[in-house]
């Protein structure tokens, strides 16, 4: 292996299962709305894999409805209430406990950087981390800016970094700063809809990624 990667590393559905909370947020909004939208766990979830935003899932087309839920969707997803619904994966913390050498910054899509820190160490990750990168995805698409911020800040070259994500967020950015970009499929978006955006690699599993990352 050459010299230490920096490996920028999703949360959501990458470290941690997210889909209960995704979910619970949903319904909760949908029952606050008076709408009959019921839908089951395994609907929902197979739609957001199959890249159908949470928005488009709702059958509605009143823009005042989808208005009062964009808000209630912003207001209540990252309240610690709901927060308290995420689960580490069973593999993360061996797969990060192997990493010990490499230098690894959570960058996540997260309006409520407070609550963040506050459930990163709630559930027993925040040690794992050199820094934790943190973007509202009300202001920004993807994750290019704090990534290129961190890295000229820290000397580090975007060819000696490996992004690591579920969605095409993470892809569109590692191939935004020519990093390798290295893609679960097990988390909100299928492998199908991955391997469509080309990432380096599309892994079923997160312990995967070790391997790669001694051969780089």
């Amino acid at each position: 292996m050459s010299a230490n990667k920096t490996i920028f590393l999703d949360l959501d559905e990458t470290l941690i299962d997210t889909s209960e909370r995704h979910y619970k947020v949903y319904c909760d909004i949908v029952k606050i709305l008076g709408l009959d939208d019921s839908i089951s766990k395994d609907e929902f979830w197979k739609l957001k894999r199959n890249g159908m935003s949470t928005i488009k899932i709702l059958n509605e087309s009143d823009t005042k409805v989808l208005g009062k839920f964009s808000n209630l969707w912003i207001e209540k997803i990252e309240k610690k209430s709901y927060l308290s619904y995420d689960k580490v994966f069973r593999d993360t913390e061996y797969f990060l406990s192997k990493l010990k050498e490499e230098k690894l910054i959570l960058s996540t899509m997260r309006n409520n950087r407070e609550n963040l820190i506050w459930e990163i160490k709630k559930l027993g990750l925040f040690g794992y981390f050199d820094s934790v990168l943190s973007c509202s995805p009300l202001h920004h698409k993807d994750k290019t800016k704090p990534i290129i911020s961190y890295n000229f800040d820290n000397s580090i070259s975007n060819n000696n970094s490996i992004i690591v994500g579920d969605s095409e967020i993470d892809i569109i950015t590692g191939k935004k700063l020519k990093m390798t970009t290295i893609a679960v499929n097990y988390g909100i978006r299928s492998k199908k809809f991955l391997n469509s955006l080309n990432p380096d690699y599309c892994l079923k599993n997160i312990i995967e990624i070790n391997d790669i990352i001694k051969r780089l």
